[in-house]
């Protein structure tokens, strides 16, 4: 043994002058961090992942909440702080407010860098961004008390290739909100994987210009929501075995009051009869298992091109502020429009949806209901004309609960008579910037 030590020693001090001749720097065989210095190596304890392109490189280590902190303070605009495979065991948030950084798993696979918030003790969030140009990529974050990842008033956001899970299951006490982007312009989330979520796994908040695609969202209460924003568009997503699969919602006493033009295109919407395991009294508590899609107040949603498929209460449920209201009773806001307008719903195949009404949609008492259902407010403004509008025949099957009238004590002022919304408007144009 003690033959082969000079030899050793001469391969690792080549290595490191070889390194130092270079410029090189990153994941050293030592351990430490090579914070703000520019990763070129692709070796140490970085598990043989390439470095290049990293300003910081972390690796776990017996202090990862310093760490990792020291890296997002210490990162400069435009750099990108690289975390090495391994399991991270942050015990209070994390946060960065410096513009146009990058955080980027190593790892071959999004599951090989993972953040495990179990023991975190302080604050509730887990990840918080205040700052533009921000972009995440190839990490698994795990049990987060509270909110995963929020970026809040920003600009150019991207969460990429995540993946996002509670340990315990799909149990009230996780996290309301995974992938968790609010008051920001031109998100874009796609490539992830969120499960378990108390409220809903990827939740765009109160933002203009968003894009959500490609996800898979499952054991969720609601896989996708959409609320209070302008100019969404929602595509190519499975949303499976969540309470609900995508919700579009419109809600009163937030910032942003409008909510308008999500267009949700070409989702798989399958399954979604999970119990809803959110926090008794909020609104998202009150959606009924076996909801493929809900639109809330919201104007000009348009759905279309989807697969809606085995959800037992409906595939698609529309409602106004004003139904809400009657079940969960809330402050007033003179501002938000409750009315929903301009509904566009076509194109889409429905199977077996309705089979098993649940939650709220049990007490009509009936063994079943039809593929749209919508409580039948209409605007007084009416700026939009039809309020529903379910393209050209063969048309969906159909229920008007006519709320107004009285409908929900009086089932004799339902009609399953979709003729009266048989007609067309025009399509949304897909989001880009």
């Amino acid at each position: 043994m003690t033959a082969l030590f000079p030899l050793r020693f001469t391969l690792r001090s080549g290595l490191a002058l070889l390194a130092l001749l270079l410029g090189g720097a990153g994941c050293g065989d030592d351990g430490d961090d090579k914070a703000g210095t520019g990763g070129t190596g692709g070796a140490g304890t970085c598990g043989g992942a390439d470095t290049s392109g990293c300003t910081v490189v972390v690796s776990p280590s017996a202090d990862d909440t310093t760490k990792l902190k020291e890296a997002l303070i210490g990162v400069t605009s435009g750099g990108t702080v690289c975390l090495c495979p391994g399991t991270y065991k942050p015990t209070a948030q994390l946060s960065l407010n410096v513009k146009d950084v990058t955080v980027r798993g190593l790892g071959a696979g999004v599951e090989d860098t993972v953040l495990d918030y179990a023991d975190q003790t302080q604050d509730s969030n887990s990840f918080l961004v205040t700052s533009d140009g921000f972009t995440v990529e190839n990490i698994w974050l795990k049990n987060s008390p509270g909110n995963g990842i929020v970026v809040q008033g920003a600009e150019d956001v991207t969460f990429r290739k995540l993946k996002v899970s509670w340990d315990a299951g799909s149990v009230t006490a996780n996290g309301a909100y995974a992938v968790y982007p609010v008051s920001s312009k031109r998100v874009l989330v796609e490539d992830s994987e969120v499960v378990g979520a108390a409220d809903a796994g990827i939740y765009v908040g109160q933002c203009e210009q968003a894009i959500v695609r490609r996800n898979k969202v499952y054991g969720n209460v609601a896989g996708i929501e959409i609320e209070n924003s302008l100019d969404a568009e929602v595509y190519e997503n499975e949303a499976y075995d969540n309470t609900a699969g995508i919700l579009v919602f419109t809600l009163p006493n937030l910032q942003l009051k409008d909510g308008a033009r999500a267009l949700v295109r070409d989702n798989l919407v399958k399954d979604n009869n999970r119990e809803n395991f959110a926090e008794e009294g909020t609104i998202v508590s009150y959606v009924p298992p076996g909801t493929g899609m809900m639109v809330l107040s919201s104007d000009r949603t348009e759905i279309r091109d989807n697969t809606i498929e085995g959800n037992v209460s409906a595939g698609i449920l529309v409602l106004s502020g004003k139904t809400v209201d009657i079940i969960l009773p809330s402050t007033p806001d003179p501002g938000t429009d409750p009315y929903p307008e301009g509904t566009y719903i076509h194109s889409n195949t429905f199977t077996n949806n309705g089979t098993a009404p649940e939650g709220i949609l049990a007490t009509l008492g009936l063994a079943s209901l039809e593929n749209v259902l919508w409580d039948g407010y209409v605007s007084p403004a009416a700026s939009l004309g039809n309020p529903l509008c379910l393209g050209t025949a063969p048309l969906p099957t159909f229920r008007n609960f006519a709320v107004p009238e009285g409908g929900l004590a009086d089932m004799s002022k339902h009609t399953t008579d979709a003729t009266a919304h048989e007609c067309t408007l025009e399509a949304l144009p897909a989001v880009s910037w």
